[in-house]
């Protein structure tokens, strides 16, 4: 094992000790189901300095942010734009599908009963309310276009155009100061074009995006939430002057709201899971899982959620960090643990995960 994995295996035990609470306790709060989930953040960035890096920021996000409709497997949120805005939200993921020369918001093949102008004018009108604010937006071309005689691109253009100085313009930037987008839109381009805005594929080509969304099963959670930590600690240790984006979400062979909560069902109060597996027999196996349903010693061991996971994780990191930077100097490991965690892409949010990951900038 060379130095640099011993040294991240010793972050990672580090990370674990001040993790272990997360076997007995649940945050509830990290997930909700509801059309309003309790927080209330609008002018949050506002008190920030301008001198601030996009890419020092921890920002509370959405994945598939418009995705309210069609069920289960489609759904990935229950608020809306607005109400997302207005609870903290600042990155949004926004799916566009091509058709007659318009972009209709889809996730896959489900439309979801909105147009890109109706996001431009939502968040247009958020901004102009809270011009200390802004908003980095995915903007990702959705699904093979069908009745169009022009370019994604081009339709982009066409539809920005009706919100003149509402899109941050580069200029050779990748990562702009907070002063220099307040009240405008930062686009991470998902699609082919000329750049206006910064390209996504170059965060994934550095290798700083974590989106692995692939759950063949429920008991697949697990791996996806060690991915998620890793993420966590990696935008913590790593270079301040990259983005990193961590999105908390899956699918596939389990429902966007299990991975997201752990539960049984998708209604905010539901209760977890159970992985089938007990103290007795597997003791060791889902570590950072609550064990419940105690008879002694012998406990049942229940799933949980990306969201119930990653709150209490940062809201330890941020306890606990510069105690472990202490560590880490007397032992003269060269990790410095940092209150960053990047920008946190969820499903189905809840009050504290916002609050815990906006809270990571004061």
């Amino acid at each position: 094992m060379n130095i640099k994995s011993i040294l991240t295996a010793c972050t990672f035990a580090a990370a674990i000790a001040f993790d272990a609470g997360a076997a007995t306790a649940i945050d509830h709060a990290a997930y909700s189901h509801d059309s309003y989930n309790g927080a209330v953040n609008p002018k949050w960035l506002t008190a920030l300095p301008d001198t601030l890096r996009l890419s020092q920021l921890s920002l509370p996000g959405t994945h598939d942010s418009m995705a309210l409709y069609g069920g289960d497997i489609p759904q990935t949120q229950s608020m809306d734009l607005e109400t997302q805005l207005n609870a903290g939200i600042r990155v949004l993921d926004i799916r566009c599908w091509h058709i007659a020369n318009n972009f209709q918001i889809a996730h896959g093949i489900v439309l979801q009963n909105a147009t890109f102008s109706d996001v431009l004018n939502t968040v247009d009108e958020f901004l102009a309310a809270n011009p200390g604010e802004t908003v980095v937006m995915r903007v990702k071309e959705e699904n093979t276009g069908k009745n169009n005689t022009r370019s994604f691109a081009d339709t982009f253009n066409a539809i920005a155009s009706k919100y003149p100085g509402l899109f941050w313009v580069p200029n050779g930037s990748s990562n702009p100061t907070l002063g220099a987008i307040r009240g405008k839109v930062v686009m991470l381009q998902n699609f082919a074009g000329v750049l206006q805005g910064i390209s996504y594929s170059s965060l994934e080509n550095q290798g700083t995006v974590q989106d692995n969304y692939e759950l063949k099963t429920n008991w697949d959670l697990y791996g996806k939430w060690q991915q998620v930590k890793s993420q966590i600690m990696s935008a913590s240790t790593g270079d301040s002057n990259k983005i990193y984006l961590n999105y908390l979400s899956g699918a596939t062979g389990a429902f966007p709201y299990f991975v997201a909560s752990g539960h049984s069902s998708h209604e905010t109060g539901a209760p977890q899971l159970m992985t089938g597996l007990t103290t007795l027999t597997s003791p060791n196996t889902y570590p950072d899982f609550p064990r419940v349903s105690c008879l002694g010693s012998l406990c049942s061991i229940a799933f949980l959620g990306t969201n119930q996971l990653s709150s209490k994780f940062i809201a330890d990191l941020k306890t606990n960090y510069a105690t472990l930077n202490r560590m880490y100097q007397t032992l003269n490991l060269n990790i410095r643990l940092s209150k960053r965690v990047g920008i946190i892409m969820a499903d189905f949010p809840g009050i504290s995960l916002i609050n815990n990951v906006i809270a990571m900038n004061k």
